[in-house]
């Protein structure tokens, strides 16, 4: 396996070997850099989907923490209703207690 350098010199055996051996390297080493594109592209995606589920993840807590309220507001709107049905019973049989001074009261918002 002798090759004819351009001056007319032959090239060394081992020389050849080495020119091989860096050829093939350069190879491996493109193959490296395709893969390691593959991968970054994959995180890439990876960190986007992980930006989405965060941001879902914070919608979600938000309509937890609003459920203490709506739990307090229907608690609130029951004690109200009962409160309001003693009233009126005790306004029926005539009778005059408290029921004007029990605390908790609702105020009515038209919602349209």
């Amino acid at each position: 396996m002798s090759s004819q350098h351009p001056g007319g010199a032959s090239i060394p055996p081992h020389l050849l070997q080495r020119l091989a051996e860096k050829q093939q390297e350069l190879d491996n080493l493109l193959v490296i850099r395709q893969l390691s594109n593959h991968l970054r592209m994959h995180f890439d995606e990876l960190a986007e989907k992980f930006e989405a589920l965060t941001q879902g993840n914070q919608a979600v807590s938000k309509v937890l923490e609003n459920w203490a309220s709506v739990f307090r507001t229907i608690a609130l709107t029951d004690t109200y209703a009962v409160q309001e049905q003693e009233r009126e019973q005790s306004i029926a049989e005539g009778t005059t207690g408290s029921a004007d001074s029990n605390g908790a009261s609702l105020v009515r918002l038209p919602t349209s």
